[in-house]
């Protein structure tokens, strides 16, 4: 059995919210429930639809407990987990990298993340900048925290590794996430591995924070049919464009979070989620990152590992958005580029 002292599980937490805390939140999610939309369909914030991820923060000195809840409900949400300097640093890595493009406005503080024009974003090498993207210092910090890695350990019940292949994320104001579950793209290996979802910065449920659809972990239809899909075998496409429809087949509430630097949300497989459309006031984009771990000494879906990662086929790098095309050919988050590594649109 996999053990830790108990110093191996603190945590840079905020303090825990009170409960009064939550209602208010809530209550101000209702008064702009208007604006919180996925692929342009609005979302029901009604209590029974919409609700708050469950911070389990208290439960990190108890790790029998915090694996319990992570089977029980598909999911564990730890405010404040990785050191919040460490993601300001990382957040300010990516950004600077992604203004050299122009997808990032220089002229606001390069930490408010301001969209920009994309001015140089066509003639760029973006083979080499998504690898510089993917594995600057201050990013491969966050993705090998300590403790990061001690809790998904501990969620594992094993010594743990991430993947080599990472998921820096931005996501440009109007732009969001369709709904899919991770497991069909991951299920050429072991079944010992989960997803972690890090905001690189703060961000409200209408900036495009990650959604969580509650009780999708166990839905039979899902388990049955899709997720013994392999997305590249199938050719998957996102599973529908409009959250009610989504919640109402597989699911529950959508649960998420205003999310703050530090904090870590860790996920099954098989739970179904997606993003809000980012519907920033400011013209931000989100900034976030997907990275996924496995039990040390379990076979990898190799389509993740090694030293010349082409899951999708070669000619291809993973730059999120820019359009939207229900993901047909992997088309919203996978790219295609030339042989100088120059954007296509054109497939």
């Amino acid at each position: 059995m996999h053990r830790r002292p108990a110093h191996a599980v603190r945590a840079y937490a905020r303090p825990r919210r009170d409960d009064w805390a939550d209602e208010i939140i809530w209550g101000v999610m209702e008064l702009v429930s208007g604006t919180l939309t996925c692929s342009g369909h609005p979302v029901a914030t009604a209590p029974d639809r919409l609700g708050p991820l469950v911070d389990r923060s208290d439960l990190l000195a108890d790790p029998a407990a915090l694996l319990e809840a992570f089977r029980r409900d598909g999911y564990v949400y730890l405010p404040g987990r990785v050191d919040p300097d460490l993601v300001l640093a990382a957040r300010r890595e990516l950004l600077l990298k992604y203004a050299v493009v122009g997808e990032i406005d220089d002229r606001h503080p390069v930490l408010d993340g301001v969209a920009g024009s994309r001015s140089g974003l066509t003639g760029a090498n973006l083979r080499a900048l998504t690898e510089s993207l993917r594995t600057g210092a201050c990013y491969e910090r966050v993705i090998l925290d300590p403790g990061l890695v001690d809790t998904v350990g501990v969620l594992l019940d094993g010594p743990v590794r991430p993947y080599d292949f990472r998921w820096p994320r931005l996501a440009r104001p109007g732009e969001g996430c369709g709904f899919h579950c991770d497991g069909p793209y991951m299920s050429r290996g072991t079944d010992r591995h989960l997803s972690v979802w890090i905001p690189l910065g703060s961000i409200a449920p209408h900036e495009g924070g990650l959604m969580l659809l509650e009780g999708s972990h166990r839905n039979e239809e899902l388990a049955g049919g899709y997720l013994q899909m392999d997305a590249d075998r199938d050719g998957l496409v996102w599973l529908d464009e409009d959250p009610v429809v989504v919640q109402e087949r597989y699911g529950e509430r959508w649960l998420t979070a205003a999310y703050e630097p530090g904090d870590v949300l860790v996920f099954s497989m098989r739970m179904l989620h997606g993003a809000f459309d980012n519907r920033s006031e400011e013209g931000r984009c989100r900034l976030s990152t997907d990275s996924r771990y496995l039990v040390d000494g379990e076979t990898p879906d190799p389509r993740w590992n090694g030293d010349d990662i082409q899951p999708h086929g070669p000619g291809r790098v993973f730059y999120p958005g820019l359009g939207s095309w229900d993901n047909a050919d992997f088309q919203d988050e996978w790219k295609y580029v030339d042989d100088e590594g120059r954007l296509r649109l054109d497939g």
